[in-house]
Order: C-alpha cells, then structure tokens, then sequence
C-alpha cells in the first residue's frame, strides 16, 4: 500500500473511532484534556520566569474534535489574549483574529465552523506564543493527519517564536502517520491523560 493510500486509511479509521464518541463523552474527556493543559501551562510559567504565554491561538472545534470552548474560556479566565483562525478558502492561508467573547466574536462559516467576525483584529503570526493544532491523527514524534488541506503546515512556518501543541483523545493516537517532507510537527500532544 502507497503512503497516501496509507494516510487516508489511517484518517478514515481514526475519524469514525472519534466519531463513534459518544458527546457527553467527549465532553468529559476535553475538560480533561483543558485541565492538563492550564496546569501545564501554570507549572511552565511559575518554573521558567522567561516562559510567558500572554497570546494564544486555539482552533475552534466542530464535528467529533476535541472540545475547546472550555479551554478558550479558562484560558481567558487567566488574562491570555485569545487568537483564532478564519479558514481563507481561496488562499489556502489560516488569518488570525483575535477574540474576547464567544458569544458576540464568532459568526459561522459557509463550511459550518465557527470563526471570528470581520471586527475581529488581525494578529501578527510571528508574535503568536502558544498554537493549539487540531488533527485527526497524532503519532509520537509529533506528526499529524489532518483533513488533508494543508493550511496549518502553510501557517506554522508563519509563526516562529510559538509552541505548538496538539490536543487530541487518546484513541486519536497512532504508531505512524507517514509525514511528507512538507508536515510540521506539534511540540507537545495532550489527551485525556495527560501531557505525552
């Protein structure tokens, strides 16, 4: 089997798994994940005093993803600065917006996902200190499978000054997702049971 029929093997298994996920399931496991990640992100400011995550870019989740409106809201708790992404269909790029309300911020995109309105500012990537990337398949070394359109691989490279992590369900996690030359690998993967 080539590698691009293996990757799509691989999405198409770990899709329907996440999928079979009951909600209040999924619920239950990103508050999880979001409690991980704020006590990962308390112990790396308090132990390191040049670690400063003031600005944060989290994906607003759809479908069966893991849940971030919990996260964006602790993380807002905390006085981060909250960036999202508007998905440019025609460019193939990601556009930072910054958002402070998720009820009064975000308008639905012709594709069915939430992403902030026009009023929104636009962010430097470059000054991005902290990236949540989605996927549907994570590996240990970092590399994902995500829906096959390319524009986090397109955008990370934007943002160099900034951690990236992964979060994900546990069963998202696989041996091998095959990376091509072109992915990018998050520096760190959370799920339900912590920091890998």
């Amino acid at each position: 089997m080539e590698i691009t029929q293996r990757r799509e093997s691989i999405r198409g298994v770990t899709l329907r798994q996440r999928e079979s996920l009951p909600s209040a399931e999924r619920a239950t496991r990103s508050q999880r994940i979001a409690a991980h990640v704020i006590e990962w992100i308390q112990q790396s400011e308090k132990s390191d005093s040049e670690c400063s995550f003031k600005t944060v870019m989290v994906y607003l989740s759809m479908k069966s993803e893991v849940e971030t409106h919990v996260l964006i809201e602790l993380l807002l708790n905390q006085g981060k600065k909250i960036v999202a992404p508007v998905v440019d269909t025609k460019s193939g790029q990601l556009i930072p917006r910054c958002i402070q309300n998720l009820e009064e911020d975000l308008v639905t995109h012709r594709f069915g996902m939430l992403e902030p309105n026009t009023n929104c500012p636009i962010f430097p990537p470059d000054q991005l200190q902290l990236i949540f990337v989605p996927g549907i398949a994570f590996d240990l070394n970092g590399y994902r499978l995500g829906y096959g359109k390319g524009f986090y691989d397109r955008f990370l490279p934007t943002c160099p000054n900034a951690v990236t992590i992964g979060i994900a369900f546990q069963l998202q996690l696989v041996e091998d997702t095959y990376p091509q030359p072109w992915d990018i690998p998050v520096q760190h993967i959370f799920t339900e049971e912590g920091i890998l």
